[in-house]
């Protein structure tokens, strides 16, 4: 893969961790829509890193939920989990009748650690370097 993308491939992996740190940071202010808009836009990024990873070609555009479906399913990695939680935080945040409610902290608390699961799947995926793999930052009490 050239230096160029797999640049590119780091660069989305590690937008995707400070993405989650900033989520983090809302979290601990109880700015609980910010930090469910940082976890989408972590998502994001790790899903581009992951869609340069495996078609060897930069893409900026936004994937559709079948072909979010596509990249993230494989016959050992099945996705289809992955592909809903990825779907269903778009439709939150950005579907037709979207409406900010108010977020429960138990609710976030269950978002972020599914955000953290969900991004360190994706990571193994990308990295075989466990030292530059997503490091979850999931702190919180249990």
């Amino acid at each position: 893969m050239g230096d160029e993308l797999q640049q590119k491939i780091m660069d989305y992996h590690e937008l995707a961790q400070y993405h989650m740190k900033l989520a983090y940071i809302m979290y601990n202010h109880k700015q609980f829509q910010t930090a469910l808009v940082l976890c989408n836009w972590a998502l994001t990024s790790m899903t581009r890193a992951l869609y340069i990873h495996q078609n060897r070609k930069n893409t900026t555009f936004k994937l559709s939920l079948t072909e979010l479906l596509l990249l993230i399913h494989t016959d050992f990695n099945p996705g289809l989990d992955i592909a809903i939680f990825i779907g269903k935080m778009n439709y939150i945040l950005y579907g037709k009748d979207a409406k900010f409610e108010k977020i429960e902290q138990d609710d976030m608390d269950r978002l972020l650690r599914r955000t953290d699961e969900v991004l360190r799947n994706l990571s193994a995926r990308i990295i075989n370097n466990s030292s530059e793999r997503y490091q979850s930052l999931f702190i919180m009490n249990e």
